[in-house]
């Protein structure tokens, strides 16, 4: 049996949900709800101690990492096939799914600044504070603070966006090169990996990638969400994909509150013993 933890729309969250719609597999779907702070709950943090989504759970046995997960799907579930059998192009799918987790900060730093800064700052001091003191990832805690307490500076964000259209300008070098994909001609893990980044950038930019700059990832885009695995993993407004509130939500945090209650009440007689 198959479990899927998720995020809907989230960047690691469709990789996931895309490999698993390429392959056809069915699965149980359990949205965690980010806004809900369901992603630091104690029961999540049990099955992923970095607090993050996705979590894919596999007859009890919990894999973490989108892209470690994709591997493990296309493993133990063969066919259809989503990495090359050449060891070449199969070193170069690696290589892009690696990619899109080095440029996954980048973009992740131009989410929080452009859509989710203003929900967290709606947070009292106090509800803040809670949040962090359940975030187990310190690199995490501190960039979720920063992004809290400080806007991107102007730097910092054509930093980011440079990286970004780096990382384009190297895939429509790739693709024009060996395509029609990106580890050659087999459509792979590294194409699904990297379709969650481009996505989010023309999300967030729509003008960022204009097909005069960049003609194979032009093509190789609306070749690859033609797919109907992407066409249902990419639709908004699914059982899986649902609408976000406007705001942090209240409830959230006082589970939360709650289950560092419960933790407490838990082990403070241990702690006397």
């Amino acid at each position: 049996m198959l479990v899927l933890y998720h995020a809907g729309l989230t960047t690691c969250s469709k990789q996931v949900r895309f490999c698993l719609r390429e392959k056809e597999l069915a699965y149980e779907s359990r949205y965690v709800d980010l806004l809900r702070f369901e992603h630091l709950y104690p029961d999540y943090l049990k099955l992923n101690p970095h607090g993050v989504v996705p979590t894919l759970v596999h007859d009890g046995h919990a894999v973490i990492n989108s892209a470690c997960i994709n591997e493990y799907i296309d493993e133990v579930f063969p066919e259809p096939r989503l990495s090359p059998t050449d060891p070449r192009e199969r070193a170069l799918m690696r290589y892009w799914t690696w990619t899109a987790d080095d440029a996954h900060f980048q973009i992740a730093q131009l989410t929080r600044h452009h859509r989710l800064r203003h929900s967290a700052r709606a947070l009292s001091d106090d509800d803040r504070s809670l949040v962090l003191a359940h975030m187990p990832v310190p690199g995490r805690r501190a960039r979720w603070r920063h992004s809290v307490e400080t806007d991107l500076t102007a730097e910092e964000s054509a930093t980011a966006l440079d990286h970004l259209h780096f990382v384009a300008g190297r895939m429509n070098q790739a693709i024009g090169t060996h395509g029609p994909w990106l580890a050659g001609a087999t459509f792979s893990l590294g194409d699904i990996s990297m379709a969650s980044i481009i996505h989010r950038l023309l999300e967030l930019f729509p003008d960022a990638l204009p097909r005069s700059e960049y003609p194979h990832v032009d093509d190789w885009f609306k070749r690859l969400m033609a797919r109907p695995a992407a066409i249902a993993t990419y639709a908004a407004g699914t059982e899986e994909t649902p609408k976000l509130p406007p705001s942090r939500a209240a409830p959230g945090i006082a589970v939360l509150r709650a289950a560092a209650s419960v933790a407490s009440c838990t082990s403070g007689p241990s702690r006397r013993g």
